[in-house]
Order: structure tokens, then C-alpha cells, then sequence
């Protein structure tokens, strides 16, 4: 092989090298998503005004603000508190903060309890009645 067939050669290996970088970098970039971390959310549901509410089942009651991947999910919520407030339920939802108030979004209702609360002072107030 002759000297100028070997140059030939060394250009194009140097373009390749140079230049797949950058093509694995697009790939990379095009296809990198981020994965939804789910977790589940226990509460009753209040809603003020237009927006429904989640009340957790903890000691802080901490407030969620509620946004849904699913209008179905909503609905359901909607018309049950229609039908009867007094209920709580497990919530399937990824959780966020945005001006220092939290959302969650709901991904799936996992179960309803029916003429129940789950929060701690409504079981106390019921032994008072006793």
C-alpha cells in the first residue's frame, strides 16, 4: 500500500473518531428518561373550591394538593364525595413540591374504605362517644 493510500485511511479513521462522540451522545440524550417514583399515600379527601385535597393519615395530616394522570381517578373522587365524604383511601402517586406546597400525582387508586377515617383523632373522638 502506498503512502497516499494510508493518509486516505488516517483521515477517515480520524473523522470517525472524531465525530461517533458526538452521535452516541445524541442517542443517549434522545433516549435518557427519567423514571416516576411511585409511592402510596393514605388519606381522606377534602376539597376547597375547585381543588381536591389529601389530608394524609399521619399525626401532621399532612395536605397534598392533588393532580391526576388519570381523569377516570378524579371522577371517581368527585362522586364520592357527592355520595358520602366520610371515606379514605390509598393513593398510588408520585410526590412533589412546587411554592411551598405539596402535590401529588396520582397515578392509581389502590382501594376506598367506605364510612371510615383512618386519622388518629377521629378514632379517639370515637371512644369518647362510649
Amino acid at each position: 500500500m502506498n503512502f497516499n493510500g494510508l493518509q486516505h485511511l488516517f483521515y477517515i479513521s480520524c473523522f470517525l473518531l472524531i465525530t461517533s462522540p458526538f452521535s452516541h451522545a445524541e442517542e443517549l440524550v434522545a433516549t435518557d428518561k427519567v423514571d416516576v417514583l411511585y409511592d402510596l399515600f393514605s388519606g381522606t379527601i377534602i376539597q376547597d373550591k375547585d381543588q381536591l385535597i389529601l389530608q394524609r393519615c399521619n399525626l401532621t395530616q399532612t395536605q397534598y394538593l392533588l393532580d391526576f394522570n388519570h381523569t377516570q381517578d378524579q371522577e371517581t373522587i368527585r362522586k364520592q364525595l357527592k355520595q358520602d365524604a366520610y371515606f379514605w383511601l390509598t393513593l398510588k402517586a408520585s410526590a412533589n413540591e412546587k411554592n411551598a406546597q405539596y402535590h401529588l400525582v396520582v397515578d392509581e387508586i389502590l382501594d376506598v374504605h367506605l364510612k371510615e377515617s383512618c386519622h388518629l383523632s377521629d378514632l379517639l373522638s370515637d371512644l369518647d362517644k362510649l
